[in-house]
């Protein structure tokens, strides 16, 4: 049975097209790292690959049983944080094809170039920074070394290797303090997937790194090729105490607890709304 002609052209520019298309699934699925303490830029954890999120949260309440009633009375005493338990994988392969580049590495955050300067220089000193490429320099602006490094970094293993090494270690900084200031603890981790998770303060109660056997590994550097992630994440609202404003332009407006009176009113959320801070270079 011969092949049409139009199904031959199509199959022909189908396989002859690139392999992997990126979906942008990272502009709407990532985790900022915010670390305590003046001056520290944001961090951000791409999401290449859909994630798994389960979600629980629990009433606290006062049980009363009078005597005679078949029923029981309550009283709403508050609640408990929401848990958010994230499983996802890095796939170095996938990450390699679609991966844009260092712009989605650092967010500059709202800081004085001086003190981004100095964050990256303490940055650049810190023992969890991965060696090599990419360098923090792209906390404040695309150095020669960088620029040099994205032109190449489609034919560079090194280079998405050390992007994976990055992002392993910005997860397992996730439970750390800083030694060197132990007032300063863990960062906070602000969860954004799509629209039922938008910019959730959390903090990280543990991970757990797993290795696909399946998968295989990079011979060269013995790095899988399919690194399997799951956090254990709890809700972590503060804000400055006061009322709660959705999208606000400072996070510690929007992060104050909200009740079911946001979710009936115009923001109809309790999450407090994307931060209005993108890449820089964006």
């Amino acid at each position: 049975m011969a092949i049409p002609f139009s199904l031959l052209g199509d199959l022909t520019s189908l396989l002859s097209g690139p392999a992997i298309t990126s979906k942008d699934i990272y502009k709407n699925s990532f985790l900022d790292f915010v670390f305590p303490g003046d001056g520290y830029p944001r961090a951000r954890l791409p999401m290449y690959e859909n994630i798994e999120i389960s979600e629980s949260k629990n009433a606290n309440l006062v049980t009363y049983d009078p005597v005679g009633r078949s029923s029981s009375l309550y009283s709403y005493a508050g609640a408990s944080s929401r848990v958010l338990k994230l499983s996802f994988f890095l796939t170095f392969p996938h990450i390699a094809a679609v991966h844009e580049g260092s712009l989605n590495r650092w967010l500059a955050g709202k800081v004085p170039d001086s003190e981004v300067a100095d964050a990256k220089k303490s940055m650049l000193d810190a023992k969890a920074l991965p060696a090599g490429k990419p360098k923090v320099e792209v906390a404040v602006g695309r150095a020669d070394a960088m620029a040099e490094f994205e032109k190449s970094s489609g034919k560079d293993v090194d280079g998405w290797l050390a992007y994976i090494k990055w992002w392993v270690n910005l997860i397992r900084s996730s439970v750390l303090n800083n030694q060197q200031n132990l007032m300063e603890g863990p960062p906070v981790i602000r969860l954004t997937h799509g629209p039922l998770y938008q910019n959730i303060p959390c903090i990280c109660k543990s991970y757990n790194l797993s290795y696909d056997p399946n998968s295989g590994m990079d011979h060269e550097s013995l790095l899988s090729r399919r690194i399997k992630v799951t956090m254990d994440l709890e809700e972590f609202r503060s804000g400055n105490f006061g009322e709660y404003e959705y999208k606000a332009a400072s996070e510690l407006d929007s992060d104050n607890v909200a009740g079911w009176e946001a979710i009936v009113s115009e923001s109809a959320t309790t999450d407090p709304g994307l931060a209005p801070i993108e890449p820089k270079g964006k």
